[in-house]
This record gives structure tokens, sequence and C-alpha cells, in this order.
């Protein structure tokens, strides 16, 4: 922690929000126009004693780096101010962080928590709301983890959150197919503004006595450990979507679409999607890894889903990690479907994935062809 984070501007908030998203301390920067006993208050109130974060901490591990951090600018900032003093329990804090000899150092899985800002003026939503809302996960801290990377959340997959959120009229009244869920990041905010669409507050929702209809959300991963991941994150009681009546978890393999093509069709008749997401799927694992065996059965997957009845459109973020991988994609696409690139900023909203950091994310709206 030093002086400012390219998007923090001035607020002590965004060290919350870079803090939850577990943003290498090193790269958190304090405002320079607060004082000793504004930062110390913040860290102490609104950080240590934050009721969500000690139900849903980040790693231990990180908490060390950041409170070793924290501890050297706040003594630091006090030789500016007088009868300073840091409060006993910061110092305890990071006491407790202090690993025992011979503990594992390696990486542990982390909650990981996402503030967003609902949309305003539309579908329900009160003109005064102006607060951040969360969306918490479990989350790996490694690029791969048991054989897989879809148990982290990727930088494809809060680039579409955030078109979403400006273009939720997108899905609010849609049933929605996610390919490739992973963990389950993109299906908590679809089914929050979801819910969102009708009432402004979780309290309103759980004491509902009304029928309230809600669109599906049918989320997809071929792993059943991302799977279970997933809907173990989705139903966390701090995320909206666990109050969501109309999820469902369902395995899909996009190979189905060549080699057994009736186990698709029947999943797809079932599900009648409105629209499909997906985010980061046309490259093996979201890693730099190129595939090209991959990309046919997710190209058929796509239009046999826009094939249905009810079928809109697809929306498909990828991380230009790969052009290689990026344009076989595209030019396997367009041969069947009509594919259009969408304009998107990243100007608000989520802190962006440190692993793909400059890394350019393309929205592609994928449709059939008349």
């Amino acid at each position: 922690m030093e002086l400012e984070t390219a998007n923090a501007g001035t607020s002590l908030s965004d060290i919350l929000r870079v803090y939850s998203a577990l943003v290498p301390p090193k790269q958190i920067k304090v405002p320079p126009v607060f004082t000793f006993s504004e930062v110390h208050d913040f860290l102490l109130n609104n950080i240590l004693l934050n009721e969500h974060l000690n139900q849903y901490p980040p790693a231990q591990t990180y908490q060390r780096r950041f409170w070793k951090r924290a501890l050297e600018q706040l003594e630091i900032l006090s030789q500016n101010e007088e009868d300073s003093e840091i409060d006993e329990l910061i110092y305890q804090h990071y006491l407790s962080l202090v690993p025992l000899a011979g503990e594992d150092a390696l990486p542990h899985d982390s909650y990981i928590t996402h503030y967003w800002k609902p949309p305003v003026s539309k579908h329900g939503f009160s003109e005064s709301k102006c607060t951040y809302e969360t969306a918490t996960l479990l989350e790996s801290q490694t690029t791969i983890a048991a054989g897989t990377t879809g148990l982290r959340t990727w930088r494809a997959s809060l680039t579409l959150a955030q078109y979403l959120i400006g273009h939720a009229d997108l899905v609010v009244h849609s049933t929605v197919l996610e390919l490739g869920a992973g963990i389950g990041f993109l299906g908590i905010m679809v089914a929050s503004l979801q819910l969102h669409s009708g009432l402004t507050s979780q309290s309103a929702l759980a004491n509902s006595t009304q029928s309230i209809t809600i669109p599906t959300i049918v989320l997809t991963d071929v792993d059943s450990c991302v799977l279970d991941r997933c809907r173990s994150n989705v139903t966390l009681p701090c995320n909206w979507s666990s109050l969501h009546p109309n999820i469902q978890y369902r395995q899909l393999d996009w190979f189905d679409a060549i080699s057994a093509p009736e186990n698709l069709d029947t999943l797809l008749t079932e599900v009648n999607a409105d629209i499909i997401l997906g985010a980061d799927i046309a490259e093996l694992g979201q890693t730099q890894v190129f595939d090209p065996a991959l990309v046919p059965p997710l190209v058929t997957t796509l239009s046999t889903a826009l094939s249905q009845a009810h079928a809109q459109m697809a929306l498909v973020a990828l991380t230009v990690r790969n052009e290689e991988t990026f344009f076989y994609f595209l030019k396997e696409t367009e041969n069947v479907l009509v594919v259009e690139t969408i304009g998107h900023s990243m100007t608000s909203n989520f802190v962006l994935d440190q692993v793909d950091a400059g890394q350019e994310v393309k929205i592609l709206r994928i449709t059939k062809q008349a």
C-alpha cells in the first residue's frame, strides 16, 4: 500500500474493493490526501471488523502480506500526526497470521468478494440506490488446481458481467444458458440482476408472500468438480443468487455435439434458452494452450443452441491471449453463424483479474444466419 491504484481515485472505499479482490498489496495505494486517523479508522472498521470479510475472508497468506504493508504505511503516516496510535486489534490480528514453523506455504483456496453497482432507473431499481452489492466466491489462488483452470474467475467473466449490468434487459426476463460456467461468477451476476428487476432488497425477497415469476438460469460445465464448486458459490447465503428459485446445474460436454448429438439436443430442448452466455470458452482451460480440436464441437454446440425456438443470441467474451486461437474460433463460427464484435468499457465496477492484466477482451454477439 502506498499512493493510489490506477483506478482508485481518491476514495478509501477502493482499498476495500481491491483488498477483497486479492490485489497484490504492493499494488494497493493509499491516496495521499488522507490523514493517519482517516486511513487507520477505515482499515480498522471497514476491513478488520468487516462482518462480511470475517465470515468470507481472503486467504491468511494474503491477509498477512496486506496487514504487514498496512502497518508500515500507518507508521509512516503517524509521524505527521500527534497523539496517533495504532489500535492493538490491528497488531493482534497481524500476529495471528504469522505462520507456524513447518506450516504449508502453498496457496490455499480463498474467498474473493467483488463489489458492483446495480443499474439505476431500470427494471424497478431505485433512483437512490447507489451502494455496492457484492458477489462472493471461493476460488483457487493458482492458475491450475485439481487438474483444471475452472476453479477461479477470469477477466472475460468480469468484462461480460460489466456489459450485462449496463444491458440488464438482455437477461432479466430471459431464460439463460451458460456454457463453461466455471465456479459461478456469471451465474451469480445474472441471478442477481433477475432478482433485482422486481425487488430492491434481499429481505424483501426473503419475506415476500407473493408469487414472483423469475426466469430459469442453467449453468453448465464439463467438469463435475467445477460444477459442484459453482453450485456452492451460487448458493452462498451472502449472494443474492442464493435466493433465486430457478437455477439448474447441468454437466455438458461440447464434444456431444459431434459424437452424441442426441444428448445435446435433449438438454437444449429442455432448456429452450433465450440467450446463451460464455466467457473464455474458446481456449483450452482458459490458458494459452492452443487446442484446435476444441473449436469445432464448441461452434457446433453454439449453432445447435441458437437453432432452438426461443434462442435470440449468444454473448461470448474472450480474452485474446492467443491470436491464433481467437481468429480460428472466429473463422469457424462465421462459417455457420453471424458474428458481431460489441464495443464495451471496463471503467467501473470490477477490479480486473491480475493474471490477465493488459490483455484485450472481446465480446462477440452471435446469432443464427437468416
